[in-house]
């Protein structure tokens, strides 16, 4: 069957008209929301990730904590310098919340220990891990010791991608001025500001 002429023209004037109104007046409209609909759905898998990251970070805190319990320890000697190492990441751990504490999270916290490290609280967390070899000493512990510093690492990154998003130029300027979380070159960096 033939289609008139007049309904043909119809048609494609009607999909000229429509692909091009649409093109210029929607697309910049539907772009905008795709690429919000992108950026929630990356907040999502960085928050799914990270949740997931923590669950894995409790499951090895929890299988060292009954494998220390467990194993005898081979040196005592040893468990004394996990228990120091581990008071020193009680210490910088505790420090960290009551500043952050005193201070808010609203705004970037760049004074204290966070004039030091940027990422002070997990730094004390894996330090109270790592002394978690000292206390247990079996390969059970080191696995569990390895794979809950990698967790700690990874939602460090996570955190620092959130707080550029947050706080943009601010912390990026945070972050050239303060070490994530190597204390020494934070010690060194924070007395030469002292300094100058």
């Amino acid at each position: 069957m033939h289609t008139p002429i007049g309904f043909r023209r119809f048609w494609v004037l009607l999909v000229e008209w429509s692909v091009t109104h649409t093109f210029d007046d929607h697309f910049g409209v539907w772009f905008d929301n795709f690429r919000a609909r992108e950026r929630g759905s990356e907040i999502m898998r960085r928050e799914t990730r990270d949740k997931i990251l923590m669950i894995i970070l409790g499951v090895a805190f929890f299988l060292n904590i009954i494998a220390i319990n467990l194993f005898p320890t081979i040196s005592e000697e040893l468990v004394v310098v996990g228990y120091t190492i581990f008071g020193i990441g009680a210490f910088l751990y505790i420090l960290s919340v009551f500043t952050l504490r005193g201070k808010g999270i609203s705004n970037i916290v760049d004074s204290g220990i966070y004039g030091v490290v940027r990422h002070p609280l997990y730094l004390g967390a894996m330090t109270m891990f790592f002394s978690h070899i000292f206390l247990g000493q079996n390969w059970i512990v080191a696995v569990g010791t390895v794979v809950a510093l990698v967790c700690c690492y990874l939602i460090i990154l996570s955190d620092e991608e959130k707080n550029l998003e947050k706080f943009g130029d601010d912390y990026k300027r945070y972050m050239e001025k303060v070490p994530r979380t190597n204390f020494v070159v934070g010690i060194i960096r924070l007395l030469r500001r002292r300094k100058s």
